[in-house]
């Protein structure tokens, strides 16, 4: 087998962030902890998560998330993407030029854009929808059949385009993301919102509101236009240091499209190494010496479309696999060299929540967890299998990816998200109800983030696969 996807780590940490997948099924992307799987198929090119993830990184993103000067129209976003629109006293940070104009379509298709979302990245010139104006967003809901009027009832969805008419005159003057939504009310991220990125709420009835676009083949948006999704041969770019911009070890090409990435101590020499999950057969191929892109264990383990974990289930120091199906989680006992099969499962959270793997008190053992991206809570116990949780605290933004990791080499796991390019570590014990945060800027926002300890000195360290 020639291994190209990435994978995450498996022996300490593991967390996931869900993805869609074929037939309606969820698959994750385990970060941290030790597993980092994320899937594509046709059927879904982008998560909505990911959609809210890239503009709650660009509203925390303090170099570009307002006018400069304030009130002067400059901004990143008309740069980025209108190099006619006037330049006049508008600076440049990140190799773009600001520009003058009216910014909240910019800022909107910047998101759809780097989140991945299809035909988000047509230029206007070559023929796109989505352009300068705000009325753009209706006419890719219109063209693609994702269109939603206010009065038609629908329920705004995470990553949703939600447009307004703030004169009455049928004209659309305003976009933004929506975040998420209640029965009554929709919270959004907005680009010239007062001369800045803003999160506002809104009224669900609200007369302003036109409608919602959806965006192209995601969740349960029907695709009119589907094509094959390949990823080709993923690169695992990694760094044993947490103060590192940069990889600090050579690129591993490892896993080939649709297969999953995940990250696992397989040999119990306490380093970790990228191997791959592949969701149509079900089959993990794992390896500990992955730079020579071939598998040394093909193990086939629950059913396709499960989620992948990954964790050390029993404290010999050696990684295992595991699945989530269901809300139920299923850990593989017998070892990975062995040909039998043995299981113990039992259930922990809801089927909507994504799993995230971590020994939290420092005996060895790695325990099944949770996080809810909807509220972004997470959901922790040293003994899951009583359905229960010793420690719930929220930390992030809603809709982040969800991190699991030894930051600090104690023995320990905690939790972390990544909002945008950067990875949030949180270092106060999941214990403690105080919070400290170290931020790890690395990579690019649509880089898939992968966690482990790469070099055995017992510190898990940030990642990203390209």
């Amino acid at each position: 087998m020639s291994a190209t996807t990435p994978r995450v780590r498996a022996a300490k940490t593991r967390s996931l962030f869900f993805r869609r997948l074929g037939g309606g099924l969820a698959t994750t992307a385990l970060l941290g902890a030790g597993v980092i799987a994320t899937t594509a198929t046709p059927a879904a090119a982008v998560s909505r998560s990911s959609i809210v993830s890239v503009a709650q990184g660009q509203l925390g993103n303090s170099s570009r998330n307002h006018e400069q000067p304030m009130g002067s129209g400059c901004n990143y976003y008309t740069g980025y993407f209108r190099s006619w629109k006037p330049s006049s006293g508008c600076p440049s940070t990140d190799g773009v030029q600001w520009r003058d104009s009216d910014w909240c379509a910019d800022f909107s298709k910047y998101v759809w854009k780097n989140a991945g979302v299809k035909n988000a990245n047509i230029a206007e010139g070559d023929g796109g929808v989505l352009t300068g104006w705000a009325a753009s967003f209706r006419n890719y809901g219109t063209k693609y059949g994702t269109w939603h009027t206010r009065s038609s009832g629908y329920t705004p969805q995470p990553g949703d385009a939600v447009v307004f008419d703030w004169d009455g005159d049928g004209e659309i003057d305003h976009v933004g993301i929506v975040k998420s939504a209640t029965s009554g009310t929709v919270y959004t991220i907005e680009g010239n919102s007062g001369d800045r990125i803003k999160e506002n709420s809104y009224s669900r009835s609200n007369g302003d509101i036109v409608g919602y676009s959806a965006p192209l083949g995601i969740d349960d948006t029907p695709d009119p236009d589907p094509e094959p999704i390949d990823y080709g041969v993923l690169d695992f770019t990694l760094s044993d240091d947490l103060a590192s911009r940069t990889n600090t070890r050579p690129v591993i090409r490892y896993g080939n499209s649709p297969m999953v990435p995940i990250v696992g101590d397989w040999d119990g020499d306490g380093t970790e190494t990228p191997s791959a999950y592949d969701p149509t057969t079900a089959t993990f191929h794992l390896s500990n010496s992955p730079s020579n892109g071939q598998s040394q264990y093909n193990i086939k383990y629950g059913n396709r479309y499960s989620v992948p974990i990954v964790g050390d289930w029993d404290g010999d120091g050696k990684d295992n696999i595991g699945v989530r199906m269901g809300y139920s989680f299923y850990l593989r006992t017998t070892p990975i060299t062995s040909g039998t099969e043995t299981t113990t499962s039992f259930g922990f959270g809801n089927t909507s929540w994504v799993p995230v793997v971590g020994d939290w008190d420092g005996d060895g053992i790695d325990s099944p967890n949770a996080y809810d991206p909807a509220t972004g809570i997470f959901y922790l116990n040293n003994t899951p299998a009583n359905g229960q949780a010793q420690y719930t605290f929220k930390y992030g933004n809603d809709y982040s990816v969800p991190l699991a990791g030894d930051w600090d080499g104690d023995g320990k796991d905690n939790v972390g998200v990544r909002m945008g390019y950067t990875f949030y570590l949180r270092t106060s014990p999941v214990t403690s109800g105080t919070e400290t945060t170290m931020n790890v800027p690395y990579g690019n926002t649509a880089d898939l983030a992968v966690i482990g300890d790469w070099n055995g000195d017992g510190k898990d360290t940030q990642g990203i696969v390209r």
